[in-house]
């Protein structure tokens, strides 16, 4: 599966389970203020005109920069990965200098998020990663509806534990039921439903 500055491949037996970008409110600061500029400027040419032609150059320079920093967040956009599959959670956050995590399900002892009234207006939050791997914790910020990722990571921790034995007894039947709920409720999508439905029917 290719991407946008980055390649990723899923292991032999892996699956992917959800592929999605931060959420577009990571873009409001500087479209804020380039806009904001722009108007300032142009107030400014309006009400200033019998300035010299120089002083222009300040506000030129501000536009050129921010202009400038815009599309640098845009790429970054572009290139920020949230990925779940069925053995590992997989954070990609920028294009030119990019950090990768990789948590392994199996390292994953906890998730939560949180939304102040804004990001569940908008639909994303704070997603919170406790796991047995360096440094413990992990906070992903901008996630679009962290809600759905926790859901749809924890039905992969349980699948991962009970495959080890470490939970109760796997029963395909069993996890089609809670798929069926996920889908119902909206957390998931047709398409992933029927995805996650294959792989179960293929262990009945």
């Amino acid at each position: 599966m290719a991407m946008a500055f980055w390649h990723f491949d899923l292991n032999e037996d892996e699956d992917l389970v959800v592929d999605q970008k931060p959420h577009w409110s990571v873009l409001l600061a500087p479209v804020f203020q380039l806009l904001l500029l722009v108007v300032l400027t142009v107030l400014g040419i309006a009400i200033l005109s019998f300035l010299p032609s120089w002083t222009l150059f300040l506000p030129l320079a501000m536009l050129v920069i921010l202009t400038f920093r815009l599309g640098l967040r845009i790429v970054k956009y572009k290139a920020s990965h949230l990925i779940i599959t069925t053995e590992r959670l997989i954070h990609i956050d920028g294009a030119i200098g990019r950090r990768v995590k990789e948590i392994p399900i199996g390292q994953i002892s906890n998730l939560s998020y949180s939304q102040k009234l804004l990001d569940r207006m908008l639909g994303f939050g704070a997603l919170e990663v406790d796991h047995s791997g360096e440094n413990g914790k992990d906070i992903f910020n901008h996630v679009l509806r962290p809600d759905r990722i926790v859901r749809l990571t924890s039905s992969q921790i349980s699948r991962h534990s009970s495959a080890r034995g470490i939970g109760s007894f796997f029963s395909p039947i069993d996890e089609l039921s809670k798929l069926a709920e996920l889908r119902q409720a909206g957390s998931i999508t047709q398409d992933e439903y029927d995805l996650a439905k294959s792989r179960l029917l293929n262990q009945i």
